[in-house]
């Protein structure tokens, strides 16, 4: 041991250097949570808990069972059951999704022709009874209020789709002709999924 270390070891500079850190932290602002008095702010994009939206008019379920959800499903959590009412609109008889098996993954967000499943900002799922997982359809309609503001205007109101020329409650979709409109050649390529890199790089050469 040199005499620059003796020296360090007398006058505490080990200590003094980590203290200064320590002091440092008492005059920044706190980062620290202090749950649950305070609640954590979710990113728009968080995937909680599930829920079903309506319609704010009339208060039905915008869920036509169409079982798109519940075929897309990769832990196959949802299961469905339809029913036709008399003025020939279908809606969901049964609607249970197993939280306990979901993956979170957001496909049945992201497959729903109409916006009727969301994934809401509700993370505070803990509880000691594992039927607590099994939400029924009156428990994901309840959780709409859950639901981020941006999920609410997925979809147009029946007014204004009807006034558009589209089917109320549902996402327009692109058409052959909008395709078309663009150009035959940007119609394609958008039609046409990328081709990697490394195939593309290959095929130039071939090509030269």
């Amino acid at each position: 041991m040199g005499l620059k270390d003796l020296v360090k070891k007398a006058a505490f500079v080990d200590i003094l250097r980590g203290m200064s850190v320590t002091g440092t932290y008492f005059v920044v602002d706190k980062v620290t949570v202090e749950y649950p008095k305070e609640k954590v702010q979710t990113f728009p994009r968080f995937r909680g808990a599930h829920a079903l939206l309506s319609h704010p008019e009339t208060g039905d379920t915008k869920c036509v069972a169409c079982m798109l959800c519940a075929t897309v499903c990769p832990s196959q959590c949802i299961a469905i059951e339809g029913e036709t009412l008399n003025d020939g609109r279908s809606r969901p008889k049964i609607f249970e999704l197993d939280l306990s098996r979901c993956v979170y993954c957001g496909y049945c967000e992201e497959v729903c022709p109409v916006a009727a499943i969301v994934m809401t900002k509700q993370y505070e799922l803990a509880t000691f009874d594992k039927s607590d997982f099994l939400l029924m359809k009156e428990k994901l309609t309840a959780n709409a209020v859950y639901a981020h503001k941006e999920s609410r205007a997925h979809t147009p109101s029946d007014e204004e789709a009807g006034a558009a020329g589209e089917r109320p409650g549902v996402r327009p979709a692109a058409t052959d002709a909008s395709l078309a409109g663009a150009g035959a050649g940007e119609g394609a390529a958008a039609a046409r999924p990328a081709r990697p890199a490394g195939r593309a790089d290959a095929a130039g050469e071939e090509e030269s």
